[in-house]
């Protein structure tokens, strides 16, 4: 499922709020994944066939459950707040969409 967040891309600092897991790569010997999100205007736009205004790899910290669904996981991960004691996250945009909402 998409997620919806207000997110300012760095390269135009245009403001994407519908945003798409398009690849997930699993990585089991390091116990990470890197999804591959993309980010558009609006859903509206994304419903017109319209390009992403920004994308990017993010990658997050553990594995699905052997019978999870992987995309689920990431869209779940991708959400969670970034944790109190965490003042420099593992990666530049691993909190990118901290706070988002998953929806249709």
């Amino acid at each position: 499922m998409p997620i919806a967040s207000n997110y300012t891309t760095p390269s135009t600092w245009a403001v994407a709020t519908y945003h798409v897991v398009q690849q997930l790569t699993l990585d089991y010997v390091s116990g990470q994944c890197t999804a591959t999100v993309g980010s558009f205007l609006s859903k509206e736009a994304k419903d017109a066939g319209k390009f992403t205004i920004y994308t990017q790899q993010i990658v997050l910290e553990g594995l699905p459950a052997a019978n999870a669904d992987p995309k689920a996981y990431a869209e779940g991960v991708l959400v969670e707040a970034q944790p109190a004691d965490v003042t420099s996250p593992p990666y530049a945009n691993r909190y990118a969409f901290a706070g988002g909402t998953i929806v249709e």
